[in-house]
């Protein structure tokens, strides 16, 4: 029980992105107490009661504590306030166990202030990651569930409002007060304690002191990136909700909203709607009625012994801790070409491009007014916040352009098809909900429009714009954006023309104030909507080279939207959480048409990273390309690109051609290059401009005569150019394998980190990067699903399904079995099965790790399946009779883990040879969080 608990407490925390878990253990029977937890919550702090009367730690607890003790359990030593209590369970008819909890759950977060830093040190607070109640018990059709632990994410006022400041818990408020100087004022009087000043006055520093430490509580959870909410957020969802919930059903709900609304009055909404009905329905969540404690002072006479032992559960490892990490901002020295007298005078049609007037177009003169609207689509609240705040914004524009701006902003679902007309642009703030689904204020409209309500005529008449924010979190890669990509694609099915490149993807993993990262997207989105509305008859060019190089960075946002948008996030996490490496040795040498996989070892200096982990890769551009470009676009590599994206710092030119975009990619955007050629008055590169790299369109240019020329050009066409985008990996080594390796051989201490990589033709990094003389680049790790594999007993029946690359973190799972079982004294258990697809030539390359695992004795049973012309796949051998036999007792009677690691296609026939062949009923889903996969 305490085993399970633990387990699926790991997979609900998530790292810090928790996933709002129920564990739900087996009924009480009749005339039995059921399943019961000791804990209040999974995580508590112990209250120890000193000789003085005085509590250390949580006085909350203090009953707990000493009966924990009774049963066997020794504090730490010395004690401390944050000493964490073991878990405690007794299963039906059983005695206590006592469970410590792993190091990974049991981190704390500590409480800083970015404003009072060593005032918040000194005061040494701290609290858990996440909240876990853990004596509740809900009721469904008369069958009660006596214990059902929740996991959810704190708010943030449980902590600084209660938790920490409770007059009757830690009683932190009396010491934030002195730690924030608020008594200052008063020594002058001979006052230096609170107790001593009127209550009015108390009441003013303690409610100070309450926000502060509130304050410090969420933005320290935010700096440790682990979920949480604020009160007023919680609030509003909940309003919303409950209206909702009225509107439907003609009442409100039957739940306590005072659990949502802290003692801040007329700041939380919640607070003025009273108590909650006085109705109780079934099922429900509860409280236990009975109490643990007292259940087990009833029974323990009849047993004669002691509490169970329980040894620690495998700490699990801190997925996110590599997260946090910094680096300096790499910038290798290139040296600035001298361009004096090489600087070649435009053509005449560019030099007229760049002065006088043009005349406007037709549509540019149209007066009639476009009219605007905005939509937000969100399960909480913080889409429809940006929007209203989007729609302040566009108050002043809609004055200076004569638009028609909607009165206020509405959900998705507000939208009728008679609002997808010409004429109009719908603005759009989207956040996604569960794995990436559209929240429910936008299915409505999603489902109209699948249904088939477009007829391909009425797609035809439309031809209204759009622009969407993606209000996305990238630290869920999977399900990134997903409810804005869902909107985008229905859009364009719609008939929707793009503005402002259609979707701009916010990321709260780099700014957590979305409200602030609105600002990028805002500047694309202004000059787009000016330019549908033409509102001046006449565009004039500056004769200066001040005014071109301000109209140039106009001229990007109107041409290359799509690379300005996103270099702010780019360059937020290039500098931030991108590592300098370089690749050591590829094994074997990379060479031309090469059929199997190439094994990366890469140099990451004296920094660690987590085993079963994925590492993204940034190849960066070749020096020799970078000097070459510079001279094309005759730009001064050391000079500043005016990019001007607030918090963004414009970066060098070498910079940005080295590290932020890809030289060996085409153009992105076939209209920009079309302006771009159009411009230079060259047209003969039209057929194949998006099968060339941009360096080699850079290099035709320069040879007819465009390049290089005035900045605004040049800036226009470093706007253009392709980002450099990571290629992620899953890492192949595990890193106390390679130290002791290390260590053996007398090599230096550096760590290595090696990476499976199959070649694709002309792939960025397999095979062009990996091909240059080139061996420079910057590297982040990423946490992966199958880390959760790291947590198993080494003895736990382990069945591992892997394809080509796919071998990766197999690989990385060996090294770490078998550097454990050097330091064991005890024989290994061969526990682990693999069931691998390679092609010949990777059987090489892999063979010396597998004969390794095998004398290690880790390995129980190893079953190769080769390319063949008989199409065999490695899943054809688990429905062999003998096979299929020993992987059903593996997983369903000895209770094993599955992990498979292999492409989307054989993904799919391997679960389906699971569910139809091997488990039978009940299939993958039977098997939970044993059963792990990681599809690339």
């Amino acid at each position: 029980m305490a085993s399970a608990l633990i387990e699926n407490a790991f997979e609900a925390f998530n790292a810090g992105n928790i996933n709002p878990t129920v564990f739900v253990f087996p009924p009480r029977k009749i005339n039995s107490r059921g399943p019961l937890i000791w804990n209040h919550q999974l995580l508590e702090f112990a209250g120890y009661e000193q000789e003085d009367g005085s509590i250390l730690g949580d006085p909350a607890s203090v009953t707990l504590t000493k009966a924990i003790m009774e049963l066997g359990w020794k504090p730490p030593n010395p004690r401390s306030r944050w000493d964490l209590l073991p878990l405690v369970v007794m299963a039906d008819g059983d005695v206590p166990v006592i469970a410590e909890l792993p190091t990974s759950l049991s981190k704390l977060v500590s409480i800083r202030h970015p404003r009072y830093e060593r005032e918040f040190e000194k005061l040494d607070l701290k609290w858990v990651a996440f909240p876990a109640l853990a004596r509740l018990g809900f009721d469904i059709g008369g069958v009660q569930y006596t214990a059902a632990p929740f996991i959810g994410w704190f708010m943030d006022a449980e902590i600084g409002v209660r938790d920490l400041a409770d007059s009757f818990r830690y009683d932190a408020l009396p010491d934030v007060v002195k730690a924030l100087g608020l008594l200052a004022d008063k020594a002058e009087e001979g006052i230096d304690d609170l107790d001593d000043l009127a209550e009015f006055e108390q009441q003013s520093m303690l409610a100070r002191a309450q926000t502060e430490l509130t304050y410090a509580v969420c933005w320290s959870f935010l700096q440790a990136k682990v979920s949480m909410t604020d009160t007023l957020t919680a609030s509003m969802k909940w309003c919303r909700y409950d209206d909702e919930f009225k509107a439907k059903t003609g009442f409100r709900l039957p739940a306590d909203p005072y659990w949502l609304a802290p003692p801040q009055g007329s700041i939380i909404p919640l607070w003025h709607r009273g108590g909650a009905p006085n109705y109780q329905p079934k099922p429900m969540i509860s409280k236990h009625v009975q109490d643990p404690l007292k259940a087990w002072e009833r029974e323990k006479q009849d047993w004669f012994v002691a509490a169970k032992p329980m040894p620690v559960i495998a700490n699990l490892s801190p997925n996110r801790s590599h997260l946090g990490s910094r680096s300096k901002s790499y910038s290798k020295p290139i040296p600035a070409w001298d361009t004096a007298g090489t600087q070649k005078a435009a053509p005449r049609h560019i030099q007229e491009l760049l002065q006088g007037e043009i005349p406007a177009s037709p549509k540019q003169l149209e007066s009639a007014q476009i009219s605007v609207s905005i939509y937000f689509c969100s399960a909480g609240t913080l889409a429809e916040k940006i929007a209203k705040k989007l729609h302040d914004r566009l108050k002043d524009f809609r004055d200076s352009l004569e638009i028609s701006l909607c009165l206020t902003t509405q959900p998705v679902d507000a939208l009728e098809m008679s609002d997808l007309s010409a004429g109009r642009i719908l603005l759009f703030v989207v956040s996604s909900t569960g794995n990436g689904e559209v929240p429910a204020n936008g299915r409505k409209f999603i489902q109209m429009c699948d249904s088939g309500v477009l007829s391909s005529d009425t797609v035809k008449k439309t031809g209204f714009n759009y622009a969407i924010y993606g209000n996305g979190d990238s630290r869920y890669a999977a399900t990134y954006n997903g409810a804005a990509l869902k909107v985008e694609e229905t859009l364009k099915k719609a008939g929707g023309l793009p503005i402002a490149c259609g979707l701009f993807q916010g990321d709260t993993a780099i700014s957590a104030n979305a409200l602030k990262a609105l600002n990028p997207w805002w500047q694309i989105l202004q000059p787009s909507i000016r330019d549908l509305k033409g509102a001046s008859p006449k565009l004039r060019r500056a004769n200066s080279e001040v005014g071109a190089g301000q109209i140039s960075v106009n001229e990007a946002i109107h041409l290359a939207t799509e690379s300005k948008k996103r270099f702010q996030t780019c360059a937020s996490l290039l500098d931030k959480q991108f590592r300098e490496s370089k690749v050591l040795i590829t094994n074997p040498p990379v060479q031309q048409g090469h059929k199997g996989s190439y094994l990366i070892a890469l140099d990451v200096d004296e920094h660690t990273y987590e085993d079963m982990g994925c590492v993204q890769i940034l190849p960066l551009n070749a020096p020799s390309m970078v000097r070459e470009a510079l001279r094309i676009l005759g730009v001064n590599g050391s000079a500043s690109l005016p990019l001007d994206l607030p918090g963004v710092v414009n970066p060098t030119y070498s910079k940005f051609l080295r590290e932020l975009v890809d030289l060996e990619a085409p153009f992105p955007n076939s209209d920009n290059l079309k302006r771009i050629m159009s411009v230079s008055g060259t047209t003969s590169y039209d057929k194949k401009i998006g099968q060339i790299s941009s360096l080699e369109l850079l290099r035709r240019l320069h040879a007819d005569g465009v390049l290089p020329t005035k900045s605004a050009i040049s800036n226009s066409i470093c706007f253009a150019l392709p980002l450099l985008h990571p290629r992620t990996y899953s890492t192949a080594s595990s890193l106390a394998y390679a130290r002791r390796c290390a260590k053996l051989n007398e090599k230096s201490s550096k760590n290595q980190l090696d990476l499976l990589v199959k070649p694709l033709p002309k792939g960025r990094f397999s095979e062009t990067f990996l091909s240059s003389a080139s061996s420079a680049l910057r590297y982040r790790m990423l946490p992966s699903s199958g880390a959760s594999l790291l947590d198993m007993a080494p003895s736990t029946p382990l069945i591992m399904i892997a394809t080509g690359a796919g071998f990766a973190p197999v690989r990385c799972l060996l090294q770490r079995r078998i550097a454990a079982s050097r330091n064991a004294s005890a024989d290994t258990e061969r526990s682990i099965s693999l069931f691998l697809g390679f092609k010949p030539a990777d059987i090489p390359l892999h063979s010396a790790i597998l004969n390794e695992a095998a004398a290690a004795g880790i390995l129980e049973s190893l079953a190769i399946v080769g390319s063949n012309e008989g199409k065999v796949r490695i899943y054809d051998r688990l429905l062999e009779d003998s096979t299929r036999e020993r992987v059903r007792e593996t997983l369903m009677v000895k209770k094993g883990w599955m992990f498979m690691c292999t492409n989307p296609e054989a993904a799919k026939a391997i679960r389906k040879v699971f569910d139809e062949d091997i488990l039978g009923q009940g299939g993958i889903d039977g098997l939970g969080t044993r059963w792990v996969e990681d599809v690339f």
